[in-house]
This record gives C-alpha cells, structure tokens and sequence, in this order.
C-alpha cells in the first residue's frame, strides 16, 4: 500500500522513492498527516503483526515510526542534489502501544552543512507521549536506486 496522505505533485523527483518506492515503509500503512520544512506529522495504525508476545507494538517499530517522522520532516530542508543518512538515534520508551493509531511529530532542530539534529515524540491519538527521540542525520551524495 502506498504512502496516504502525499499528492505525489508536490514531491520534488528526488525523494519519490521514498514517499512512493519504499517497501519497508510501505508495510507501515504510513498516513503524512502534516508536512513542511523542518516537520512532519505522521499517522500509523495499529497492527498486531508488529507486536512482541505481550501485545505491544515492538520497539524497533515504535522507534521506526519516529525515525519516518524526522526522516519526512528533514526532507524538506536537504539542500538540491543531497540526500540524508541517520547516523544515530536515542529513544527513551515511555508506556506500550496496546491498540488505536499512532502519531509520530519529528523536527528538526538544527540544520548544518553535513550534519542536521531531529527530535520525535510518538503518541497515541490522545496525545499520551510512548516514546522521545533524538537523532543525528548526515547530509551525503546521494547513491543506490534513488541516485539513479
């Protein structure tokens, strides 16, 4: 399924792989809720095939969902001709996702020649923070299907 919520007009050639070519992305059923320079909002449902054997969303996906979030925030900042990599990520876990949709909000906080610094809350529809992120992202040649 692809990427809802995107009119696939408004995406500069250079990241429709990423909005449009994406299998890892394309399992999430990812909804773009809001999008401009330096932020995103993000819309995930619930899956139970995402979920560890207690019921709740997996952290590598919930940490997943934050990372998409900064990733589309960041996207629109990338000077012409650039692309981006992450180069780590800190999550602190807050409580579980048990069921409902999530929302991951990323931003970015500084913007660099090479480097660029995001932040991201994942919550549940209700506002009720599951985790707090932090990332650094290098600015890099693009390379692989998306350079071609």
């Amino acid at each position: 399924m692809p990427i809802k919520g995107i009119d696939p007009a408004r995406v500069p050639e250079r990241f429709r792989a990423m909005f449009f070519h994406n299998p890892f992305a394309e399992h999430f059923e990812l909804e773009v809720v809001s999008t401009e320079p330096g932020r995103a909002v993000l819309r995930f449902p619930y899956k139970r095939e995402f979920t560890q054997y207690q019921g709740a969303v997996q952290g590598g996906v919930v940490v997943a969902y934050a990372d998409a979030a900064m990733a589309v925030a960041l996207a629109g900042t990338i000077p012409e001709g650039r692309d981006f990599v992450t180069t780590d990520l800190n999550v602190q876990y807050l409580r579980p996702i048990l069921q409902g949709h999530v929302i991951a909000r990323g931003f970015i906080e500084h913007m660099g020649k090479t480097l660029a610094r995001g932040r991201a809350t994942v919550e549940t529809e209700n506002g009720a923070v599951i985790a707090l992120c932090v990332a650094t992202f290098m600015i890099v040649d693009p390379r692989g299907a998306a350079a071609r």
